[in-house]
């Protein structure tokens, strides 16, 4: 999944950049946060970034001791990777995963092991309508 991180990043920046968002990598801070974007109008907001090989995986598991606390101000950008076709980037408010519908978004809490437990994102056909939502053009206003 390495491999796939470096061009995650690169991917995010320039889609938030072309779409007139200041980005910054997290210099310090919280954990789970690896990005800060700004807008024009001072708005900030806080990205985790979370690669996915949509050709070896079905979901996507996003740790709940890496992400911390959902609020309104943190999203999780989810960037597919497909080979030979534009690389998919969904920018998901944390919220949504607070409230998870069991069809795309799921909980998985492991008891006395908090620290396996997480957030999980399933990426499938008849999901993606429901996915859909979350495709970077339709939520960049939520960010300015």
């Amino acid at each position: 999944m390495e491999e796939f991180g470096k061009q995650a990043e690169s991917v995010l920046i320039a889609e938030l950049t072309n779409a007139g968002l200041e980005i910054n990598e997290k210099e310090n801070g919280r954990e789970g946060v690896d990005f800060v974007v700004k807008s024009e109008n001072g708005r900030q907001s806080e990205i985790f970034l979370q690669p996915m090989d949509l050709i070896a995986q079905q979901s996507s598991k996003v740790p709940k001791e890496k992400l911390g606390e959902p609020r309104e101000n943190l999203w999780v950008a989810l960037i597919g990777f497909i080979p030979e076709k534009e690389p998919l980037i969904f920018l998901i408010p944390s919220k949504t995963l607070a409230k998870p519908d069991d069809f795309v978004f799921f909980e998985n809490n492991v008891g006395m092991h908090t620290y396996l437990s997480n957030w999980e994102i399933k990426v499938f056909s008849k999901g993606m309508e429901k996915l859909g939502e979350y495709i970077s053009y339709n939520q960049i206003e939520n960010f300015k």
